[in-house]
C-alpha cells in the first residue's frame, strides 16, 4: 500500500508540473505569434510577400521566441511521457493490490472450512 501511495503522489506531482508546462508552452506560443506579427509589420517595405515573411522569420526577437517555444514544447512532451508512465505504474500497483487482497479473502475462507 505504501508503494501505491508513493506512486500516486509522484503521479500527482508530475500532473501538476505537466499542467504548468502546458501553461508555459501556451504563453511561449502567444509571445511567438505576437513577435511574428510585429516583425511582419516591420518588414512590410519588402517588395514581395515571400521577402516579407523571410525578413520577419529572420528577426532576432522571433528567432529567440522560436527557441523559447521549442524548449517549452520539449519540456511539456517530456513531462507528459513521465506522467503517463507514472500513472500506468500506479495502475499496475493498484491491480496487484486488488489481486492480493482478493486472494487473501479466498484463502481465509478456505481455511475457515478446513478446521
Amino acid at each position: 500500500m505504501t508503494l501505491f501511495v508513493q506512486m500516486t503522489t509522484w503521479a500527482e506531482f508530475a500532473g501538476t508540473r505537466l499542467a504548468q508546462a502546458a501553461v508555459d508552452e501556451k504563453q511561449a506560443e502567444t509571445d511567438l505569434d505576437r513577435l511574428r506579427a510585429i516583425a511582419a509589420v516591420k518588414a512590410r517595405t519588402e517588395k514581395s510577400v515571400t521577402a516579407q515573411k523571410a525578413a520577419a522569420a529572420a528577426d532576432p526577437d522571433v528567432l529567440a521566441a522560436v527557441d523559447t517555444y521549442n524548449a517549452t514544447y520539449a519540456s511539456r512532451k517530456l513531462l507528459d511521457a513521465l506522467y503517463t508512465g507514472l500513472t500506468a505504474k500506479a495502475a499496475v500497483v493498484s491491480r496487484e493490490l486488488t489481486r492480493r487482497v482478493g486472494r487473501h479473502d479466498r484463502e481465509s475462507r478456505a481455511q475457515r472450512w478446513n478446521t
